[in-house]
This record gives structure tokens, sequence and C-alpha cells, in this order.
């Protein structure tokens, strides 16, 4: 049966193919415009998922890319930092005077050995302003807690200080040179100690040579030399003249001096210690000990120890660096993130101090002593300046045997610490290759993702042209038709 056609049915057939056609040029002229082949989800959920899934990887990317570069900069920076230091060091190894020391040949006078130890410690000074060295508002070497300069120089504090003595609490006995005098107004009220001699209890002073069986024998007319009694053996006590008596009181008896405080310390009554041991309340004139971020380095304390401890080996500053990121009951696992905290203490030797058994010099016959040398190459080198600067001026005589002992161990120890400087600044050159091979890697990743979402997001421009030429061309054709599809049929006709 052939269907009947009239002008209503022609009409709205012709104006459905007449949109179908405009539809398809619009989206041709869309797709030109854009240059994109969809514009939302719903025109084609299948590429829009996958390109949404490439862009994804592609912002992570991104982010460790612009992690990375700046972490490598940040090494770039201390890979700087440790070059300047290992020329500081060597110039120290090299220095002809420190040489000469330490093989005795031409070994300098006073005036050069002096000279030695303040560009030791010039030196020494110098590298801990490059450790503090920043990156941006950051500093380099102060680990995780980048905001706080990581080393500081400061005022050896004295342990023994007591800020306001009390001469009633026996724990500030060494506040107090005398032992208060019994049944005194100032001992019935409590007091203990005290200053003034005056209120101190009064003894015998006793005679630091005494030989008990000499002095019997003079006494027993044993000993018949006439002089026998102004032996400095002689009596018990001493008498003002300086000679012995056994009489405490009397016209030989001894002197009466104020009862000493056998645990008196001239030091308590000073804030600060310098370096030859003695007290002062002045921070300029205090011996400066090294801390790294508010810790002593060379401290050997327990509690000191455990924070050294944390920040060399617990301290971390992980980074996403694309090594395929996973946390394991939390925490993100070590493999698979990058440590970015940088410890300065490390990268100078370390920490804390060494016990190691030392060849006294000029000594008969041979002997060993102990002593605790430090493991940081900074503090190696400061006391090292300190013992130079001790030795006499006039010939440069060292200031005891001790101190050359010491000083000569402390060279070896100098050396060995070097070793290890140069040892942690190839570790850290091979961190800094990495994160610029990680770079590289990064970058090319990010290109190949932006390629991928590009391909299926944008459009070809000469297809793209071609497919809206030909849509145009559709459309043009529709219209030119639709006067003869239009035309009225007879049956329209019959019904006028």
């Amino acid at each position: 049966m052939i269907p009947r056609m009239t002008t209503v049915g022609t009409l709205k057939n012709y104006r459905y193919d007449l949109n179908r056609s405009n539809n398809t040029m619009a989206k041709s002229m869309n797709k030109v415009i854009t240059r994109r082949n969809f514009n939302s989800y719903a025109e084609d959920p299948a590429m829009a998922t996958r390109c949404f899934q490439l862009r994804r990887s592609f912002q992570r990317t991104s982010s460790q890319l612009t992690v990375n570069e700046s972490i490598r900069r940040k090494y770039d920076v201390a890979w700087s930092a440790m070059e300047n230091i290992s020329q500081d060091i060597n110039t120290i190894a090299k220095d002809t005077g420190f040489t000469s020391i330490l093989t005795g040949l031409n070994d300098p006078d006073g005036s050069g050995r002096n000279a030695l130890g303040q560009s030791m410690a010039a030196k020494a000074k110098s590298i801990i302003q490059t450790m503090n060295g920043r990156y941006g508002e950051n500093y380099v070497f102060a680990g995780a807690d980048h905001l706080q300069v990581p080393f500081t120089w400061e005022p050896e504090e004295n342990e023994g200080y007591i800020a306001e003595p009390d001469p009633t609490n026996p724990d500030h006995a060494a506040a107090f040179q005398y032992k208060i005098a019994p049944n005194s107004p100032e001992a019935l009220a409590g007091e203990l100690f005290t200053n003034d001699p005056a209120k101190a209890d009064q003894v015998a002073q006793v005679n630091p040579k005494y030989d008990e069986a000499f002095t019997n024998d003079v006494l027993n007319g044993v000993n018949t030399d006439p002089d026998a009694k102004n032996d400095p053996r002689f009596g018990q006590y001493l008498k003002p003249d300086g000679t012995g008596t056994n009489d405490v009181v009397g016209a030989d008896g001894a002197n009466i001096i104020p009862l000493e405080n056998e645990d008196y310390d001239p030091n308590s009554s000073f804030k600060y210690l310098k370096a030859d041991g003695t007290g002062t309340n002045l921070e300029s004139e205090a011996h400066s000990i090294l801390h790294y971020r508010g810790v002593p380095v060379d401290s050997m304390d327990e509690t000191d120890q455990k924070k050294m401890e944390y920040f060399m080996k617990g301290e971390t500053k992980y980074l996403d660096l694309g090594l395929g990121f996973k946390e394991q009951n939390g925490e993100a696992v070590s493999s698979s993130v990058f440590d970015a905290a940088l410890q300065g203490v490390y990268y100078l030797g370390g920490t804390g101090t060494e016990k190691v058994m030392v060849d006294m010099k000029n000594s008969d016959p041979p002997r060993q002593v102990e002593m605790e040398l430090p493991n940081n190459i900074v503090s190696i080198m400061s006391r090292m300046s300190e013992i130079l600067l001790n030795c006499r001026a006039e010939d440069g005589e060292w200031a005891s045997e001790s101190e050359e002992s010491e000083f000569f161990a402390l060279a070896q120890r100098f050396e060995d610490q070097a070793s290890l400087v140069k040892q942690r600044w190839d570790e850290m050159d091979t961190e800094s290759g990495f994160l610029r091979d990680n770079s590289e890697l990064l970058t090319d990743t990010a290109d190949s993702l932006s390629q991928q979402f590009m391909a299926l997001e944008d459009a070809d421009p000469a297809a793209a042209i071609t497919e809206y030429m030909f849509a145009r061309y559709c459309y043009d054709a529709a219209l030119k038709v639709g006067n003869s599809v239009l035309s009225q049929s007879l049956m329209d006709y019959m019904n006028l």
C-alpha cells in the first residue's frame, strides 16, 4: 500500500531533515571554533573519561615535577656549600705551618702557631656561616625545621652557677668560702656557710708537709739537730712565721685562720666559663660552644644524644617525587618517597665525642692517656685553634704536655673526619644526580601524558574545516530543494 503524500507530512519530514542538517553544521562549526572534539561529557562519555584519567595523571606528574625542581635547586645550593667547606678543610690540611708542626720540620715559633690558631678559628666560623645558608626563606641544613637557624655559637654555661646563694642551703655550699662559727648568732639562725672571715669558725692552720715520725723524734730528743724545728716537716700546725708547731694556742701556738669550706668553688658565682676554665659573667669573654638546633654538638649527655640521634636518624621530610608513593599503617613507605631533610651536623662528621688512647709526647717512660676527642670537624678545628693560641707567644712552647699530645691526636682525628666529610659530600652528589635524572624522567612523562590527552581532545584543524564545509554544503542544498518539496499535491488542491 502506497502511503498518502500530503503537504503537512512532507513539510514535517522536510523540517526534520533540515534541522538535522543545521545541527550537523552547527557541531562542525563549533569544532572549528573550539578546536576540540567534544565540549561536554555527554558528547562522548568514553573519550571524556579517558581524557579525565590522563589529565589527572598529568596534574599529579606536574606537581611532582615542581617539587622535584625545588628540591633539586636546594640540593644545588647544599652541594655548593659543601664544595666551599671542602676547600676550607683542604686549606687547613695543606697549610705549611700545620704540616710543619706535624712533621717536626721547620716547626713555627710562637707567632706562627698563634697565627695558625687564628686562621683555624676563622675557618671554623666560616664553615658554620656557610652551613647556615638559605635557599629562599628556608635554611638548607636545618633538617625538617627549615625556619630555625641550624648552627649557633653559644657561651659555655657554668653548670655549678648559683644565682642566689643561700647560706642555709647545704646544696649551695660551693658559693661560700668558709664554714660558719658554731653557736654564733648566724649559726643559731640556721646559716651553715659564710664569705665573711670574721663570722667563720676559727681553726689552727694545718701544716701540709707534716711528718709525724719526724716531729716525734724532735720532741723526744731523738733528733738533736738545733734547726730541726725549722724543718718544713716539723709540727702538725703552722705558726704565723711559717714554721711548724704542735701547740694550738700559747706563745708558740699555731696561726689561727677561718675554717675553709672544702666544697667552695670560686666559679660558682659566674654564669659562664672561659676557655681556661675560669668564670665570667660576660658572654663576649665566655668560651663558645657549637650548638645544632639548640643542642650542644659535642655533648655526651643522654638527653642531648637522644635529640641528636632523632635529628640524624628519626626526623624526616618525605616528598612524593613519582617513586610510587605507598602508605603502610598510616605512614609513608620510605622506599616510595624522597627524604629532603638535610641535617647539617651529619655532613660535618656527626656529634658527641669518642674516647681514644693518646700517646703522651716527651714522656719517659712512654705512657698513654685516655682523652675524649670530638667527632664534628668544626669542633676539632675549634679545639686545635685554642691549643695553638695557648702556645707561648715568645717561642711557641706548648702550654702543657697534655695539650701538645691532644693537638697531635686531634690532627689525626681531623684527617679522619675530613675524609668522612668528603664521603658524605659524595653521598649528597649522588642524591643530586638522582634528582636531576628524576627531573628529566618526570618531564618526559608529563610531555607524553600531555600529548595523549591533546590527541584525544584537540581536533585536526584541516579535517574539522572539511567536515564543516561539507555540512554547510548539505544545509545549503536542503534549502535549495525546499520549494519543490513544498509544492501542493492534487488532493490538497481538491480540498480547497
